[in-house]
């Protein structure tokens, strides 16, 4: 009997998270609690750090990330695009929230009116082989965010070093997910191939 009420509680997260998910993606920037509060201007940039619990409340760590998914989505038509640079920020969004991948994936299609499939993921790249991401220094080309926070501590075109072959720390849509170390704050972020690229090969990759 514990595990079906188990069982059931876990699906009643999965829709609450899912709705909420769903329902910030498809409601403009200006209708926000965040915005209201001038934690936000009307493209969703940062305009200042929540301080109050009402604006805690409006800008969690959930809102975070799916803020950086928005902002994503509306930077080209979707149909021009891959979602092969969405992938990080759709990996941590499911590790925050629980959303199963199959239903991350619903959301998708319903957003964008289109079906989704690993192709628009699929982005190979010379440096990264089947066995994991070559050794060699490599710079950013977005901002990435910390796992833990969902704020931004590694600034687009910064450094990250692979010192050994590393393989993929999680797959999202048959994309390869890894855990990197930022070189300058020494912090750990993810990223997928299409955050990153090659800019010194180092002896041994």
């Amino acid at each position: 009997m514990q595990n079906v009420n188990e069982s059931v509680v876990s699906r009643t997260a999965d829709l609450f998270y899912a709705f909420r998910f769903l329902k910030m993606l498809v409601t403009p920037w200006n209708k926000m609690p965040a915005y209201e509060l001038e934690l936000i201007d009307d493209k969703g940039k940062v305009l200042k750090k929540p301080k109050t619990n009402e604006e805690k409340s409006a800008y969690t760590v959930f809102h975070r990330l799916v803020f950086n998914i928005k902002r994503l989505l509306s930077k080209l038509p979707f149909g021009q695009t891959k979602l092969a640079s969405y992938a990080t920020a759709l990996f941590l969004i499911k590790e925050h929230t629980g959303i199963p991948e199959y239903k991350l994936r619903q959301i998708l299609e319903e957003v964008t009116g289109e079906k989704i499939s690993d192709e628009y993921f699929n982005e190979n790249k010379w440096f990264e082989g089947d066995s994991g991401l070559n050794p060699g220094i490599y710079t950013l080309v977005e901002d990435a965010v910390s796992p833990e926070t969902g704020e931004v501590i590694a600034l687009k075109n910064t450094k990250i070093e692979i010192k050994e072959k590393t393989q993929a720390h999680s797959i999202l849509f048959g994309k390869n997910i890894y855990k990197v170390k930022h070189l300058p704050t020494q912090q750990e972020i993810y990223v997928s191939n299409g955050d990153i690229k090659r800019w010194l090969t180092l002896k041994n990759g």
